[in-house]
């Protein structure tokens, strides 16, 4: 284009000049608007580029927004004066951060209230379509603070919409950022009854934890659960599969009942938020985890069985979290709150462009999401947007926590506010995410990283080092590098920083004040399954000793001092065929292999009995940073077999402390202990024999043991 013109404050505006046009030159400029506005502007610098020559330009302080305004130049080209940077100005912020609570669309069954945040916008219009397919347009009145909002008589319970935004001289058209739901591949928003949701009895899950430390996360996809034909379920990948009992395979629980049948607490969905690159009405067609968002109120339509029908990702999704709930689990959500998958189609940046998204001091958009763009949580009206999608899943579909994918991208105080606000709505709410630290245009004290672990007591980070300890490094660079637990037996010591929820002080790393801050995880969605790695850096071994080292990453994960997460299939040796990043691989690579669960059940029990062990006894599940200083000690036999020492008299267990031993080395040991102890869970996961001093461990084995609590006559002699 010859000539743009930008306002980047309050009184500064940037001209570019195509050398195309009169070699860049202009003699001068002046601005007009159509509220009669004229003024010579003054040209305060003039920078010469390759193509271009861009005039640095003052223009009166006071700008009116909600008016179109056009630059002139000295040979008669004129074009509109477009907003952008100073969206990004603390008095842009004074002007127009909105507090209300009545953005979106909010249905009565006289009338629906429309209201949408848009303070550089001139006009806005709302376009209403009816089940006919009949559409009429509503101008909408600007308000205070830039909100746009009109009311609309009649029952609209099954209207969709759209907003025409009129803004930088020309109309654009772009959904509700705040839509509850969609029409099929998000066309348009739509008014949503939410009485209609609230019509599904959910009673939520009435136990209360009195730690996060007592959760045990199992991550799965609404999809890769129930996909396979061998779930028996009457639909596949959709929410109501996940909602279905009774189902089986060769005379084992599938879906729901499988999850129900593990002993799990919390059930953490891969993303359920409305996301891009899978055809809603065509999802056969292709697959993706969902890291790819194009709204965040709005439901994925392709886990829907009507994505034409806005009603029936919303009913259906409920339908889902009220049968998990009703089987004693919670259900948490992984959401992706730093980037979008298009920039140039996403609401945010059709209705106030240049004000939601993260920019480097040069003007370029940040990546450090390495997606193309990172969401600025800082921004009042982005974090606002996230508080308001939490209270509403929260409120509306009774969410119990989030997980934030590459929560590093967004700030403390967002997520400290997050936590608080999701906190006051449930008291054992989880809140966890990736805290990586991620190159994002932010400085490093701002970011929600591990780093800044002590500035966000509330919330829980994936702890790299548990994971790269015990297993070895997880990426491909790392694919043949072992961890304590698959044969490298020199970090036996680190193994001890890690079983501690790396919550220890010197001479142990200390990562963590508190041990609900570590979310111990050997196996995620992300790069290769536990199983698949040891194809690689276990690969002279046979399956029979893969098998119990798989074994040990599972008692590791539930003995350790944190939060356990199991990542789903890692309970009988999921394998996604080699395939480390398989986001978009297909069902074949990603459902759950029910076949593998049945071959490999004896595991699948050995997780149920492992994770019951550590719901019975609290020395598991220390909950302060404090108690693990006091009650937690380590030491090595032989050099490399880690005795974990859980010193806590847990009466109601009827245990006066527990040892865990894990030894992943080739020979067996044995080992007699000056005090007491009975078994409580051996390589199979059962308890075994009396009271004893004298205890044999197995090669590649964990046994855990109890000691006896001690009569009060004892204590006292004591």
């Amino acid at each position: 284009m010859t000539m743009k013109a930008y306002l980047d404050d309050f009184g500064r505006v940037q001209v570019c000049l195509s050398k195309d046009y009169y070699n860049g030159q202009a003699g001068g400029f002046y601005l007009t608007g159509d509220d009669g506005t004229f003024s010579d502007c003054i040209i305060r610098g003039v920078e010469e580029h390759d193509r271009e020559m861009r005039y640095d330009l003052t223009i009166p302080a006071v700008f009116s927004f909600g008016h179109s305004y056009s630059i002139h130049e000295s040979h008669g080209r004129h074009v509109p004066l477009q907003v952008r940077h100073i969206v990004r100005t603390a008095e842009f912020d004074r002007q127009f951060t909105y507090h209300g609570d009545d953005l979106g669309s909010f249905y009565h069954p006289g009338y629906t209230d429309f209201a949408l945040w848009a303070p550089t916008a001139v006009h806005v219009y709302l376009r209403l379509i009816d089940r006919s397919g009949n559409a009429e347009l509503h101008s909408m009145s600007r308000g205070e603070k830039g909100v746009f909002r009109c009311r609309v008589t009649g029952d609209l319970k099954h209207h969709l919409y759209a907003y025409l935004i009129e803004r930088d001289g020309q109309m654009i058209e772009s959904i509700d950022p705040y839509g509850i739901s969609s029409d099929a591949n998000s066309r348009h928003s739509a008014v949503i009854d939410p009485a209609v949701i609230r019509a599904i009895e959910d009673h939520g899950v009435a136990a209360v934890m009195s730690s996060p430390t007592d959760a045990v996360i199992y991550e799965c996809s609404v999809r890769d659960m129930t996909s396979s034909k061998d779930t028996g379920t009457s639909t596949n990948g959709k929410f109501i599969s996940l909602a279905e009992g009774g189902t089986s395979w060769k005379g084992y629980p599938t879906g729901l009942d499988y999850l129900a049948s593990l002993g799990v607490t919390h059930v953490q969905l891969q993303p359920v938020m409305d996301f891009l690159t899978v055809d809603e009405l065509h999802p056969e067609r292709g697959y993706n985890w969902g890291y790819d968002p194009e709204q965040f109120f709005s439901l994925e339509g392709s886990y829907s069985t009507n994505a034409a029908d806005p009603y029936a990702r919303v009913v259906e999704f409920r339908k889902m979290v009220s049968a998990i709930h009703s089987r004693g689990m919670k259900v948490t959500l992984d959401v992706v709150f730093n980037h979008m998958y298009d920039v140039a189609k996403s609401p945010f940046d059709r209705i106030v462009p240049y004000y939601y998204f993260r920019y480097t001091d040069t003007g370029w958009m940040s990546n450090g999401s390495f997606c193309g763009n990172d969401l600025d949580s800082t921004r009042p009206m982005m974090r606002k947007l996230y508080l308001d999608v939490v209270r509403m899943y929260m409120k509306l579909y009774n969410i119990d926590g989030f997980r934030f994918d590459l929560m590093g991208i967004l700030d403390v105080d967002t997520m400290n506010e997050i936590y608080r606000t999701a906190r006051s709505i449930r008291p054992d709410v989880l809140i966890y995410g990736e805290g990586w630290d991620m190159p994002t245009a932010l400085p490093d004290d701002q970011k929600a990283r591990i780093y800044n672990q002590h500035r966000m007591p509330g919330i829980g980070h994936f702890n790299d080092t548990f994971r790269d300890v015990a297993k070895g490094k997880t990426g491909d660079d790392g694919k043949y590098d072992k961890g304590y637990l698959t044969g490298n037996l020199g970090l036996a010591f680190d193994m001890c920083s890690a079983l501690s929820g790396n919550t220890k002080g010197d001479p142990y790393f200390l990562r963590f004040d508190n041990p609900s801050q570590s979310i111990n995880a050997l196996e995620t969605h992300d790069n290769a399954t536990a199983w698949d790695k040891m194809h690689m850096c276990c690969a002279d071994e046979p399956r029979e000793i893969r098998l119990q080292r798989q074994k040990l990453m599972i008692a590791a994960t539930m003995t350790a001092q944190g939060i356990p997460f199991l990542h789903q299939g890692m309970e009988f040796c999921g394998s996604k065929q080699d395939e480390s990043n398989s986001y978009n691989s297909g069902d074949t690579i990603n459902q759950m292999n029910w076949d593998r669960m049945v071959f490999n059940h004896d595991m699948v029990v050995y997780t149920e009995k492992m994770i019951a062990l550590r719901k019975r006894y609290y020395g598991f599940r220390l909950q302060s940073g404090t108690e693990t200083e006091k009650f937690v000690h380590f030491s090595l036999a032989d050099g490399y077999v880690v005795l974990y020492d859980i010193d806590v008299v847990d009466g109601a267990a009827g245990s006066g402390g527990l040892r865990v031993i894990f030894n992943p080395s080739s020979n067996e040991h044995h080992y007699r202990f000056e005090t007491e102890y009975r078994v409580i869970a051996d390589k199979n996961g059962d308890p075994a024999g009396d009271l004893t001093q004298e205890f044999h461990v197995p090669a590649y084995s964990c046994l855990v043991l109890s000691k006896p609590l001690k009569s009060i006559q004892e204590s006292i002699q004591e």
